[in-house]
């Protein structure tokens, strides 16, 4: 491995060594957050660095199609894509998507360019309407769904998630004191890449390559079609472009980290 990816990887190690109690204290200094103060949507804008997320999402319904041989809900393209390229991302699992491919999940807990966030148990969405998502009604299945999709991603992979995003993006203050309060930090995104159902990779790559700024946070999809075809084609090539324009392409962690290091 090349000194510079060497470098890297220790440093996304250490990151993930960084206490939540220190990650709280610091967020409001170095990142932009919600009228309340703790949903973060940026990282600072100071300095080239840019965090591309994933969602791996899985409802009921999808786990059913991927065990009858319908679908997949997973398109290792992207996986494959971010290794090649030597690419840090964040990755945000439901409960339900670790269980459905634990051996995927095992690797993506192996590898430092990959970081692994909680996305819930099964996708259901903590308010309504919310894209026509299933959804919990009381803060005692919204906590559930905190916990126990934390508790099955770590069971799979052996990595308790620092990072949490609400199904759908869709949530209320109370909702993100309620994550904050399990030990977790609620994170939204300022990119929105437009990949779900989208049949255009250009659509994509403009809409991620016309908003994206320092410390942006891009959300994307990790589940490939029907749900988000042209991810990968996109990535092709937002990656380079994002690299040539001079951004760093790094975890959550390492975009909101307190001391992470200078260009």
């Amino acid at each position: 491995m090349p000194a510079t990816s060497q470098k890297r990887c220790a440093w996304a190690h250490r990151v993930r060594r960084v206490a939540l109690a220190v990650v709280l204290a610091t967020l409001g200094a170095s990142a932009s957050t919600s009228a309340d103060g703790h949903l973060v949507r940026h990282g600072p804008r100071t300095v080239p660095r840019v965090a591309l997320t994933f969602d791996a999402d899985m409802t009921a319904t999808m786990r059913e199609q991927v065990l009858a041989g319908e679908q997949t809900h997973f398109d290792a393209r992207i996986l494959d894509e971010l290794a090649r390229t030597d690419t840090h991302a964040t990755i945000f699992l439901t409960g339900l998507w670790a269980e459905t491919y634990p051996d995927v999940v095992r690797r993506m807990a192996a590898d430092p360019r990959i970081e692994l966030g909680n996305h819930s148990y099964d996708h259901s969405a903590f308010r309504e309407p919310c894209y026509g998502l299933p959804a919990v009604t009381t803060d005692q299945q919204r906590r559930r769904q905190v916990v126990r999709g934390a508790r099955t991603i770590a069971s799979v992979s052996g990595v308790t998630p620092l990072y949490f995003r609400f199904p759908g993006g869709c949530s209320e203050a109370s909702d993100i004191q309620l994550v904050r309060s399990l030990g977790e930090v609620p994170v939204q995104w300022d990119t929105v890449s437009g990949d779900p159902f989208q049949s255009s990779a250009e659509v994509i790559i403009d809409h991620v390559l016309e908003r994206v700024r320092n410390g942006s946070i891009v959300v994307m999809h990790l589940n490939g079609a029907p749900n988000a075809p042209r991810t990968y084609r996109a990535l092709r090539t937002i990656i380079p472009e994002l690299r040539a324009r001079g951004y760093e392409l790094v975890t959550l962690g390492e975009l909101l980290a307190p001391d992470a290091p200078s260009e």
